[in-house]
């Protein structure tokens, strides 16, 4: 059974007996302390995480809502870096993909004879072994992104995680007047 949604997301009619027994719930299980949009010291580093972090936060706090909390903080630090490390991963594939197709348009000029028959045999070997580490670079980019989209899941920002239910926006706050300015 999956994990109850957030009141805020939850469009069920409830009573009021029922609907304030979850929010106290709820309330009991918040921590004081908010996510801000300003970088946890683990992603200073990390221009894309940085960036990522920035974003995700943004967007909790234009919904009325609230879905990640303090407690979240380490498991969304942990979703901006798995995010950096796929593009970089990304790029490492793009690269041994390239040198791969390199390799083997050598590899496929070289014409077997008994004289370089040795080193016709040693390009297929090195052709085979960028084979195998695309195909490793490749494999571990799936499990980076396996593992995102269940992070994703976990933090709301996936449609079927929030399960088609929009919270409701923030109200833009009202411009100050001139007197509220100069009494601040």
């Amino acid at each position: 059974m999956p994990a109850r949604k957030p009141l805020g997301l939850s469009n069920r009619h409830d009573t009021k007996a029922d609907r304030s027994a979850r929010t106290a719930d709820e309330s009991a299980m918040t921590p004081g302390t908010q996510l801000t949009v300003a970088t946890p010291p683990r992603l200073r580093r990390h221009a894309h995480a940085a960036a990522t972090w920035k974003r995700i936060v943004g967007l909790y706090g234009e919904i009325d809502a609230t879905i990640a909390t303090a407690f979240d903080q380490d498991l969304l630090t942990k979703y901006c870096l798995l995010d950096e490390e796929a593009i970089e991963l990304e790029k490492m594939r793009r690269t041994t993909l390239s040198d791969w197709e390199a390799n083997q348009k050598k590899a496929s000029k070289i014409k077997p004879t008994a004289d370089n028959m040795k080193e016709w045999v040693q390009m297929w070997a090195v052709v085979n072994a960028m084979h195998q580490r695309f195909q490793g670079m490749d494999a571990r980019l799936d499990g980076k992104r396996k593992l995102m989209h269940a992070l994703e899941q976990s933090l709301y920002l996936t449609p079927r995680s929030r399960a088609g239910v929009a919270p409701n926006a923030k109200e833009p706050e009202e411009p100050q007047s001139d007197m509220e300015e100069m009494v601040a």
